[in-house]
């Protein structure tokens, strides 16, 4: 599974978590799946957060895939 970490500003939508595994291999079904699990965050919510897959920076992640150990 993925490891996603969390920014401060979305853990109280998390119950504190700061790390989350996801079972997602793209960038929406992730969205899906926390929205799911997290029902405060919204997509207005998860929409201002900068995206980082692997160390890198995407400017527009909507279709962007990653591996199962990605970070």
């Amino acid at each position: 599974m993925a490891r996603l970490t969390l920014p401060a500003d979305l853990q109280r939508h998390t119950d504190g978590q700061a790390k989350v595994a996801v079972a997602a291999c793209n960038y929406r079904d992730l969205v899906r799946e926390l929205r799911q699990r997290f029902p405060g965050l919204t997509d207005e919510v998860i929409g201002k957060q900068a995206i980082a897959i692997d160390g890198v920076i995407i400017q527009t992640p909507l279709l962007e895939a990653f591996h199962e150990n990605s970070e």
